[in-house]
């Protein structure tokens, strides 16, 4: 019975080995398709002053986007002034998203967002929200997401809302788009981005939030996120789209 444990055991720890490497395998091949789009578009950029003011002056920011909308946007960090930082879910893609982020550079903190708790219900949570605070508290920026699987879509949860209260460092959306895509319809219409052709990235202004925010002030915080992610999602979607 020992010996047949021992071998089970065995057999799984060989079966996770190979699921790890295929991972970063396919995460190796998807990363080259990626810079291969980016460096084959043309690009617009609009508002870059505003990260640029914060990159700077060495100002850590809460960097956010809508789900499924983010394959071009690591491409647009300046990674020699300012560290970043991702919030990773631990289940579902999220192994072969931290595997594909890596190669950006860009550094983890695992434990998925939940639209109102960012991830404090799932395992892991309440220690990525304690990472992300000390992360900007540190100097060092985090990316993620306003609204969180499974939906719905387009709707900014109140999680990155706490996250800029409770750190105190400010929340900037950004947006980004390419002529040649496909939109699957899905509920994030996660869009896959193809090469030659012209792309758009739009930032948009940034929003603080009180420590001392009451709830109405923090829901009146969260509509205008949402409303900024929105407005300059059909900016992005416009400038590359007109000129088709």
């Amino acid at each position: 019975m020992g010996s047949t444990l021992s071998y089970l055991k065995l057999n799984f720890q060989e079966i996770k080995l190979s699921k790890s490497i295929m991972i970063n395998i396919l995460a190796s091949i998807f990363f080259v398709y990626l810079k291969f789009v980016f460096y084959t578009n043309k690009w617009k950029l609009h508002n870059t002053n505003v990260p640029e003011k914060f990159w700077n002056n060495k100002k850590p920011f809460i960097w956010v986007h809508w789900h499924g909308q983010s394959l071009m946007l690591p491409n647009h960090w300046n990674y020699n002034k300012q560290n970043l930082f991702a919030l990773v879910s631990r289940h579902g893609d999220g192994n072969f998203i931290a595997s594909l982020l890596l190669k950006y550079k860009i550094h983890l903190i695992r434990g998925a967002g939940n639209p109102k708790k960012l991830g404090i219900k799932e395992k892991g949570g309440a220690m990525a929200l304690r990472s992300m605070i000390k992360t900007l508290k540190s100097g060092s920026s985090v990316a993620l997401t306003a609204d969180q699987p499974p939906g719905p879509g387009k709707i900014c949860g109140m999680g990155v809302i706490s996250l800029a209260k409770m750190s105190g460092a400010a929340i900037i959306p950004v947006a980004a788009k390419t002529s040649n895509r496909y939109e699957f319809n899905n509920w994030d219409n996660f869009t896959l981005n193809f090469p030659f052709g012209k792309g758009s990235i739009v930032w948009g202004n940034p929003i603080e939030i009180s420590s001392n925010a009451s709830p109405n002030e923090m829901e009146e915080k969260r509509l205008l996120l949402e409303g900024q992610l929105k407005s300059i999602s059909r900016e992005s979607r416009n400038n590359i789209d007109n000129l088709k």
